[in-house]
């Protein structure tokens, strides 16, 4: 929103956001983002249509009325939580056919609630846990690397005009496309990661109503033009290495769940060349391959081999969950981030 200070009731204005934010200061990070956005977008739009602050103020409700009604929208997530809250609608409810708003989800059935409590094996029940997996190990590390190549080719473009002077729009046209990717990968992680994303969008500080120049001037001031650009960059080391972990721990532990039951089934583990002398140590189980080549599982290391799979595969399910709530928060931050006011221009 505009900070210059001889915007009328700016001071009120800001005061009662401040006392708003302290309200909510336990909620989610989001939830008190669109809470923010949505009283000094309506305030200000009040005193710039002739009320005064606080008879705009006074309308809107007070700091704890409002501050109550954003809570009964919006539970304050727990760490392993994903299904968006049913609250009853207040003062924050979300518009129908709100674009930002989640996709609704069904509410889980009794059974699946009580899988979900047990403790451990209820990862399996978990849709978050599951988003995760596919986000990490696939389109996270797809989108990761698209990107990266277009935040390096389009920087790469501004560094080579930049004695033109085109140079300086075109690295403000990159800045501008990573806090658009950075909405866009908020959308992404709010549905499989489950970390709640704002779903309103703060305007750059101080460039409305201003020329070309001094836009730029309030993009490159903005410290979210510069998280964004840094999330672009920095996140395609750490999705490569999320990628590689997870499918690596996925690749294992379906093998040591499936090799047994398939060579159960009558289906070798390997095959060789009929006289080789190969050797396979498969646990603590040394196979030698049979006459005809083929290598199965003895049936006495079925057990052991699927118990060990399992449990593999729990806490993969349990590392990319926890993994995911971690990286959704940082997604959350970059969005969430409010700039410092911009002192007003002198005439």
């Amino acid at each position: 929103m505009e900070a210059s200070e001889s915007v009328p009731g700016h001071a009120a204005i800001r005061g009662y956001l401040a006392r708003l934010g302290a309200e909510l200061a336990e909620c989610d990070a989001a939830l008190r983002h669109d809470a923010l956005i949505d009283a000094e977008s309506h305030l200000r739009a009040a005193v710039r249509a002739g009320a005064s602050p606080e008879r705009a103020i006074d309308e809107y409700g007070s700091p704890e009325e409002v501050a109550r009604a954003y809570r009964g929208t919006d539970d304050a997530p727990g760490p392993w939580r994903r299904e968006p809250a049913t609250g009853s609608a207040g003062l924050a409810a979300v518009p129908a056919g709100d674009p930002w708003s989640p996709p609704a989800v069904a509410a889980p059935s009794a059974r699946t609630r009580g899988f979900r409590g047990i403790p451990i094996i209820g990862i399996w029940a978990n849709p978050a846990a599951w988003g995760a997996l596919a986000y990490f190990g696939l389109v996270g590390f797809v989108l990761a690397t698209a990107y990266f190549a277009w935040s390096v080719g389009v920087g790469a473009l501004a560094l080579v005009l930049m004695p033109t002077l085109l140079g300086l729009p075109v690295f403000v046209a990159l800045l501008g496309s990573a806090r658009a990717i950075c909405l866009f990968e908020g959308r992404v992680v709010q549905t499989l990661l489950g970390v709640r994303m704002p779903r309103r969008t703060q305007p750059v500080e101080g460039a409305e109503g201003v020329g070309f120049w001094q836009r730029i001037w309030c993009w490159l001031r903005d410290v979210r033009s510069w998280l964004s650009l840094a999330y672009l960059l920095g996140n395609f080391p750490v999705s490569v290495a999320a990628f590689a972990v997870t499918i690596g721990l996925l690749a294992t532990g379906a093998a040591l769940v499936f090799a047994p039951v398939l060579s159960l089934l009558g289906i070798p583990f390997a095959s060789v060349d009929a006289g080789d002398d190969v050797t396979i140590h498969f646990l603590w189980y040394r196979l030698v391959p049979s006459a005809d080549g083929t290598i199965s599982i003895p049936g006495a290391a079925a057990p052991a081999s699927i118990a060990i799979g399992l449990a593999l595969l729990t806490a993969t399910l349990w590392l990319a969950r926890g993994l995911g709530w971690m990286y959704g928060h940082v997604v959350q931050a970059i969005q969430v981030a409010r700039p410092q006011p911009v002192p007003p221009r002198r005439a």
